[in-house]
């Protein structure tokens, strides 16, 4: 039950990120897409992308440590 409810809840911060961040993520983790790669696809600079995914990583880091 309990990684049932961490899903859940994972997937509850998921919806939470602004899309920007969301979307990079995404691309990195799940489609395995390197900064360049994710750059390219969506039409921004690789620092943007790094910018992103240091948010969606903060974001997340936060708000697991509260919820465990």
């Amino acid at each position: 039950m309990e990684e049932k409810e961490f899903a859940q809840r994972l997937n509850h911060l998921f919806s939470e990120l602004p899309e920007n961040q969301r979307v990079v993520f995404l691309m990195n983790r799940i489609d395995d897409m390197t900064y360049g790669q994710i750059a390219e696809r969506l039409g921004v600079g690789v620092k943007a992308v790094e910018k992103r995914m240091h948010g969606a990583l903060k974001f997340l880091r936060e708000h697991i440590k509260q919820k465990i």
